[in-house]
């Protein structure tokens, strides 16, 4: 499942406490379902960690963030070039 999936399945309530609870806004959670917007790593890990089921990978991530995610899990600069 998707971050797109999980948060269309919620209350527009529900929307708003996971924002509050990540820090962030359902303005900038509508940008990142409806507009696309990516988010970086402490967004992400927040969302992931709020959202049972939901990993990393399940996330919009920026470029910077994914190279972020890459070196926290030990991947070798070569594969991170890929």
């Amino acid at each position: 499942m998707t971050f797109k999936d999980h948060y269309l399945n919620l209350t527009v309530p529900e929307r708003e406490a996971l924002a509050v609870k990540a820090g962030t806004t359902r303005g900038t959670l509508n940008q990142v379902v409806y507009a696309g917007k990516q988010v970086e790593l402490g967004l992400a890990d927040c969302l992931v960690a709020l959202c049972p089921g939901l990993t990393l990978q399940d996330m919009p991530l920026t470029d910077r963030a994914m190279k972020q995610d890459l070196t926290r899990r030990g991947i070798p600069d070569e594969a991170k070039a890929a």
